[in-house]
């Protein structure tokens, strides 16, 4: 007798469902599995910002009534050494290796000082180096971990038009974030440089702090407020550094289209704390201001992360 096999297996209609329940499974966990590293990245940068708030109390501390360095940008020969430059030099030093005290925080000022930051390229002799590296201060934040690069790294040179300072004797560096945005080629080795951590210290002296519901009374370039939005203006004139042909939103040269208001109130919005009635008040009234572009590498955006909230 003949017996007849049945053969087994799926019908197109089953596989299809099949696809369509991994497909939405997929779709599931690829947004959750990205949320998963957008937060392991945001609480590196507060990790980074931390560090960077322990430095700045050693700074401070060993100092003789020394207090938060400045981040009034300089400017000499229309070469300005902003704000996040002067952080950085007042924790890892120049050449990254600290702070040295004789410095005038010029950093073009500086360039020709065969004494400040002694160095061979700047033509010192072995004694004013060993003079130099005996002097040094630091560096207070470890320089194998610091994410610290030259604006020139960061930013094309023929973009670099508001003349931040970068010379190759004495350089001036900038911390990064975390959120590596560009290739970067440093001593032959290449690596993912984030986006400068601006810095602001607040003016202890001063009681004005512009009010974001009032704009009939604009900052000034050089504002004696409570915390000046242009202490970091010709960075953020290079634009942003995934593309340089974008504007940064605080640069003081871009203007909001929808608002109308120029990136100084962009970031006075960003710094007002909301939680203060009446009178306008910015964080950090008496200490100094951090901020991160976040992953879009965009300041003023939602996505920033500051030392503040």
């Amino acid at each position: 007798m003949k017996t007849e096999r049945k053969i087994f297996g799926f019908t197109i209609v089953e596989l299809l469902t099949v696809m369509a329940v991994i497909a939405m499974l997929m779709g599931l966990l690829v947004p959750a599995l990205n949320l998963v590293r957008r937060l392991a990245k945001d609480t590196n940068q507060r990790a980074e910002f931390h560090s960077i708030d322990v430095a700045l109390e050693t700074y401070v501390n060993e100092g003789e009534n020394q207090p938060y360095p400045a981040s009034k940008a300089l400017v000499t020969s229309s070469k300005y050494t902003v704000g996040a430059q002067r952080l950085t030099e007042a924790l890892l030093g120049r050449d990254l290796v600290g702070l040295d005290p004789n410095t005038s925080w010029d950093a073009k000022l500086d360039e020709d000082k065969t004494d400040v930051y002694a160095s061979k390229a700047k033509g010192s002799s072995q004694s004013l180096i060993n003079a130099s590296l005996a002097r040094r201060q630091g560096p207070y934040l470890n320089p194998g971990n610091a994410e610290a690069f030259q604006v020139g790294q960061l930013f094309t040179s023929t973009s670099i038009t508001s003349n931040v300072y970068d010379g190759s004797k004495a350089p001036a560096p900038v911390l990064t974030d975390v959120y590596r945005v560009k290739k970067v080629v440093s001593n032959g080795r290449t690596s993912m440089a984030g986006t400068p951590i601006l810095y602001y210290r607040a003016n202890v002296s001063s009681l004005t702090f512009p009010d974001v519901n009032d704009h009939t009374t604009l900052p000034t370039p050089d504002c004696n407020d409570i915390y000046c939005s242009r202490d970091n203006d010709e960075l953020l004139a290079l634009g942003q550094v995934q593309d340089q042909t974008l504007d940064q939103y605080f640069y003081s040269g871009y203007t909001d289209l929808v608002t109308n208001h120029d990136g100084g109130w962009i970031f006075y919005n960003a710094i007002t704390n909301k939680q203060i009635a009446g009178k306008a008040r910015p964080y950090n009234m008496t200490s100094y201001i951090l901020i991160s572009a976040g992953p879009d590498g965009i300041y003023g955006t939602r996505d920033d992360i500051c030392n503040f909230k």
